[in-house]
């Protein structure tokens, strides 16, 4: 029984794979689990240290992806005939040194950055000013308040009004992003929720894992990001009610006042000044992206390219030291291409077109790895058939996971600039792995956006038709509990071998795909 267990699966594959073109079988048939494990287990080893872009487990990471390519022998295709594609990012991150001061009565209490407040990013500047409480970011105030806040730090509570008592966990990040725009103030702190998902805990945690803990990174070429007008942070309830003691009231109270009051009156604070201290590190770094090349076997067709994208990169270590291992995000997407790429080298046919194996970095720090590609691409975009991007395909998200569904993959964009790249995907699906292709995040209405947000949109702004496969969140998304034990490497291995299937038709295709706006 245990044998039969084993071989089921692969039964069901090579049934399928009885209607794919028998050139390319040895291939698709090589493409295995266990060698998705080994690949997956290098890169989130607490050697690589979550492979923070420009961090040495990121190098770590990129020497393995070198080594495979050499290993399989594709063709160096970036500087000085190495697989490495470098470039230079510049990181702004604030010193641990940034404080708030707040002093009533003659007492002084400091406090600091990533404790009790913190901010996405920050200027070098100290600035000191009494304090006012306006309610939400929608709170009117009448003229008169309005010209009394020449000079003041304005507090005021996270969301609209209106949205105030909407605690729903999806809406969680705009409610962070949420903020004042006020005549003359000169710094705004926004306090969260004192409950709910929305509240300060939550917010570092979400700082821990994302871009912001060590600052934002940009290209050389990259214009910096518009700064807030004004100083711009999220505190802690605590720093809040240090502040509001002088007046006798609560938070809480505060709160509730500004939500029943149609006509909230701002609560001005003479007797406590509220200093801020901002100091920022500049440093400029150097990573790479990783690239190789497979020839194509026709003459005619081998100046064109299939491209296959993932990012390496991950989230590296918080100030504690605890890694984020990225497994899913994207250990499974790398080692998925490394897998892809062994299997067309070991098909003894070569598909037509040339493959372009392409391992971003930065992918995590807004999609820094394929934004300097695009600005420096190794086979112009107008010779791209498709570019096929594999970011995050080894877990289940909780609405699969509900139904005890594995057997899926999240397609993004495959029908947005050639409907004939839909069509070849359905096809090569259902010769292979007859997956359930789910088009949920393809709706361009959906709130999550996903089609903007991974390295298959540098391509797709070239005009490049483009293919996202993507498995969802799932509870451990951009946490250190994204770790290799949990991912699902027999769905990996579907995934897979129904992408190859993809990318040898594409790579095979008499033609470029029609674009729609020629359709």
């Amino acid at each position: 029984m245990r044998r039969f267990l084993i071989l089921f699966p692969l039964c069901i594959s090579l049934i399928y794979a009885q209607s794919i073109d028998t050139t390319a079988l040895t291939g698709y048939r090589s493409i295995r689990p266990s060698d998705l494990e080994n690949h997956l287990n290098i890169l989130t080893s607490d050697s690589l240290e979550g492979r923070e872009t420009s961090y040495p487990g990121q190098k770590k990471a990129a020497q393995y992806i070198a080594g495979i390519f050499k290993k399989l022998k594709l063709k160096p295709f970036s500087d000085d005939g190495t697989y490495f594609q470098h470039f230079d990012v510049d990181i702004s991150r604030i010193h641990p040194e940034t404080k708030i001061i707040v002093e009533t009565s003659g007492v002084k209490n400091n406090y600091f950055w990533g404790t009790n407040f913190i901010s996405e990013r920050a200027g070098d500047t100290t600035i000191t000013g009494p304090a006012v409480f306006v309610g939400f970011t929608d709170t009117e105030l009448d003229s008169a308040s309005q010209a009394k806040l020449a000079g003041r730090i304005v507090f005021a509570f996270i969301e609209r009004k209106e949205n105030a008592d909407d605690i729903k966990e999806s809406e969680t990040w705009w409610r962070f992003r949420s903020t004042r725009h006020d005549t003359g103030a000169i710094a705004v702190l926004m306090i969260p929720d004192e409950e709910g998902p929305a509240t300060f805990q939550y917010a570092q945690e979400m700082m821990r894992g994302s871009i912001t803990y060590k600052g934002p990174f940009r290209t050389k070429s990259e214009r910096p990001r518009m700064q807030q007008p004004n100083t711009h942070f999220i505190i802690s309830p605590a720093l809040a009610e240090d502040v509001l003691r002088s007046t006798g009231k609560s938070l809480k109270q505060l709160r509730k006042e500004a939500l029943e009051n149609l006509d909230f009156t701002p609560v001005f604070i003479d007797d406590a000044a509220v200093t801020i201290h901002t100091k920022v590190i500049y440093e400029t770094k150097q990573t790479e992206n990783v690239i190789g090349i497979l020839p194509g076997s026709d003459p005619d067709l081998k100046s064109e390219a299939l491209a296959f994208t993932a990012h390496y990169d991950h989230l590296g270590k918080d100030e504690a030291g605890i890694i984020y291992h990225g497994a899913d995000d994207n250990g499974s997407g790398t080692a998925g291409v490394l897998e892809l790429a062994e299997a067309y080298v070991k098909n003894p046919v070569k598909p037509k077109r040339s493959l372009l194996f392409l391992m971003t970095t930065g992918e995590e720090k807004s999609l820094l790895g394929s934004k300097y590609y695009a600005s420096n691409p190794v086979i112009p975009f107008n010779q791209i058939i498709t570019g096929l991007n594999m970011d995050m395909i080894g877990r289940i998200d909780t609405i699969h996971e509900a139904s005890g569904d594995t057997d899926y993959i999240y397609v993004i964009g495959s029908d947005k600039i050639s409907k004939e790249l839909d069509s070849l995907l359905n096809a090569a699906n259902a010769e292979s792995e007859q997956l359930t292709l789910d088009y949920k995040y393809n709706d361009e209405r959906d709130p999550e956006q996903f089609y903007y947000r991974s390295d298959h949109y540098q391509f797709a702004k070239n005009g490049v038709p483009i293919v996202f496969f993507f498995d969802g969140i799932n509870a451990d998304y951009h946490k250190p509990t994204d770790t290799a034990d949990k991912i699902l490497f027999n769905r990996m291995g579907k995934i897979c071998r129904m992408i190859y299937n993809l990318g040898w038709k594409l790579g095979n295709f008499n033609r470029l795909l029609i674009n729609k706006s020629s359709q």
